[in-house]
């Protein structure tokens, strides 16, 4: 299974977005799958309990496994639903802990996002506070943090880590503008892919705007956003954006042709499409997710979006066929596709079968917790422990009700 891209300051907008769509349940009740169905479908991640409950309000925002007994999570404290102290947790087999942020990024805005590359190598990376802010990156290796110079010219939008000296990052350089020379200026959307090999950052420019990165490897990495010329592009009743996906060998990006989009006549205003999340499970086997919109409001009898899933199979990018069901329309956190795909909000979708809403534990009824409450659990990330059959999820429990709502930072864990 592969982890969801999920990047510091936007990890915050995923979580009330999870939150709102799993739904809220009253307290106490039991953590049963549901609806309609007497099991959940074979495979599917089942007993989800909590591993750990905050004493305070606050959200945990991300999570990475260096291995089965080295779990990390980062979080932020919370006072009348402003962001306060931001912090680590960790877990080495004896319960987590709470760990204070490595100096580089104790002052940051937004906790950092966290990604394992092996057994002993954790990369910690978020941005400053100014608009466009400079990314700033540390290192967890030999028990102990460094900072690593960032990359040059450009807001870090997403990371692979496949090692201590093997990482890529996907920026937003600020280009210039262009002129075409017949007085047409032009932006230059296109993104950067940064490499550190251990020494040094070597970029190259990928040929559109990308806003999400994943892959199997150093030398097999995909980048997916949309491009804004081509086919599809332009011309009365087109596109403003089709989608768009990038390969990366080793030696230079590719770029491999996605379904093109157009609504039917009318075209509403503005349309275009973009891909916003990319999970690679092995080579032949990558997955896309986006959507296709457009300006609403300035006509009558709007079309409704579209929301994008699409496979690559090691030849080209397809549809994946709809299910009819929540799962059409939902995120994936974890894809495993022999098994099944885990959704925002604990849906999940077994292989060739229906999307099912899994149960979730909840805080019991008695101090804090009235009765009646209502409980939702919002997830930021969520991952299958290496070499084990356990998932683990970190996010946060919002407990509702009259007088004294509160939200609790949860870290809880369920078997495949």
């Amino acid at each position: 299974m592969a982890r969801r891209t999920a990047y510091a300051a936007a990890a915050l907008t995923a979580l009330t977005l999870a939150l709102a769509g799993c739904g809220a349940e009253r307290a106490g009740g039991k953590d049963d799958a549901r609806p309609g169905r007497s099991a959940a479908p074979e495979g599917a991640p089942t007993g989800w309990r909590l591993d750990h409950v905050g004493d305070q309000d606050g959200q945990l925002t991300d999570l990475a496994a260096l291995g089965p007994d080295d779990l990390w999570a980062a979080g932020y404290d919370q006072e009348n639903g402003e962001s306060t102290r931001r912090y680590l947790l960790r877990d080495t087999g004896d319960g987590w802990r709470r760990l204070p942020l490595p100096d580089a990024l104790a002052d940051l805005p937004y906790p950092p996002r966290l990604d394992a590359a092996g057994p002993d190598t954790l990369w910690a990376t978020g941005a400053t506070a100014e608009q466009g802010g400079a990314p700033v990156i540390a290192r967890w290796r030999e028990g102990r943090w460094a900072t690593v110079t960032p990359p040059p010219d450009g807001a870090l939008l997403d990371l692979a880590a496949f090692g201590p000296d093997d990482v890529t990052v996907l920026q937003d350089p600020h280009l210039p503008d262009q002129d075409d020379g017949a007085g047409n200026i032009t932006s230059d959307d296109r993104s950067q892919a940064a490499h550190w090999d251990g020494t040094r950052w070597t970029t190259t420019l990928l040929p559109s705007a990308a806003s999400a990165l994943d892959g199997t490897s150093g030398d097999d990495l995909w980048a997916v956003g949309h491009r804004s010329e081509g086919p599809g592009i332009g011309g009365e009743g087109q596109e403003m954006t089709q989608t768009a996906a990038h390969h990366w060998d080793g030696t230079r990006w590719s770029t491999a042709d996605t379904p093109l989009r157009r609504f039917a006549d009318p075209v509403p205003p503005e349309a275009g499409a973009t891909l916003g999340t990319v999970i690679a499970v092995s080579p032949d086997e990558v997955y896309a997710f986006g959507g296709h919109s457009f300006n609403h409001g300035e006509m009558d009898d709007e079309p409704a979006d579209e929301h994008l899933r699409l496979r690559w199979d090691g030849k080209r990018w397809r549809d994946l066929p709809a299910t009819g069901g929540e799962c059409d329309t939902r995120t994936p956190l974890l894809v495993d596709g022999a098994t099944g795909t885990l959704h925002e909000g604990l849906w999940y979708q077994a292989a060739d079968g229906p999307c099912y809403k899994l149960g979730h534990p909840r805080l019991p009824i008695g101090g804090e917790v009235r009765e009646g409450a209502r409980q939702g659990l919002g997830l930021a990330e969520t991952l299958t422990v290496p070499g084990t059959d356990r998932i683990v999820a970190v996010g946060h429990l919002a407990v509702m009700q009259s007088g004294d709502p509160f939200s609790r930072p949860v870290v809880l864990h369920a078997t495949r």
